[in-house]
């Protein structure tokens, strides 16, 4: 399986503490069958800013010198998006924007209580930019959850959809248990991650997630979520399954 949403870079934003943890949490993922994970630490997420990508780029060298490839780490960061943080951002090489590998994706979140009013500007911009977002977790959103009609406005506007495993599963809640159901009646969802950030608290469910989607929405839906659309990603290519 393929990670794109994995917090493992310790000390950086409010997963793994230390590289104990980070191992620890990296070889669970391993143990369930993830062979390749994005680490995508919060950037201008306050307090975790972290707009150094050498300084992201460093612990994932480190955590691939360590691990020898098992499970194998590469670069990407969860971009925190607001109308300030936003506002004059240098989004190309070096900026503190980090795409998925392949160069035309990138992890975005909105704060977890609303919608910025301009995301049709953010959206623009990131296309202005060759780059198209994934928005992740818009389940765990108390707007888009309440407002399905505005996340498919999100969608039609060029814009991919990435739940987390747990919510799948109802570890985040029958809010974002529900909101997983009806993104999925509408088709609208376009990737599984785990969003992992420790033991703990928040560990990894890729393998029990992909078992729910498979009983839930058949085989086809399994391989597009889990292998198919990863993949696609990580090369940079266009989606190959589109729900629906």
């Amino acid at each position: 399986m393929i990670d794109l949403h994995f917090h493992c870079l310790p000390g950086l934003d409010d997963g793994p503490r230390d590289w104990n943890e980070a191992f620890a949490l990296l070889r669970l993922a391993e143990a369930e069958g993830t062979t390749r994970i994005v680490a995508t630490p919060h950037v201008l997420r306050s307090p975790w800013l972290n707009v150094d990508p050498a300084v992201r780029l460093g612990l994932v060298d480190t955590l691939n010198e360590r691990l020898k490839g098992r499970p194998e780490i590469l670069p990407g960061c969860e971009f925190f998006y607001s109308s300030e943080a936003f506002d004059g951002l240098e989004l190309g090489p070096g900026g503190p924007l980090t795409r998925f590998p392949g160069g035309r994706y990138a992890l975005v979140e909105f704060d977890a209580a609303l919608v910025p009013s301009t995301w049709p500007s953010l959206l623009h911009e990131l296309k202005v930019q060759g780059v198209v977002p994934i928005l992740a977790h818009p389940e765990r959103n108390a707007v888009l959850a309440r407002d399905p009609d505005l996340l498919e406005k999100i969608v039609a506007k060029g814009s991919y959809v990435q739940v987390t495993a747990g919510s799948l599963l109802g570890e985040f809640g029958p809010t974002a248990e529900a909101a997983c159901g009806e993104f999925f009646r509408r088709r609208i969802v376009h990737l599984v991650a785990s969003d992992a950030h420790s033991l703990a608290h928040r560990p990894p469910r890729l393998k029990a997630a992909r078992s729910w989607v498979r009983r839930s929405w058949g085989e086809t839906a399994e391989k597009g979520l889990f292998r198919v659309n990863p993949e696609a990603v990580l090369a940079g290519k266009r989606l190959p399954y589109r729900p629906g």
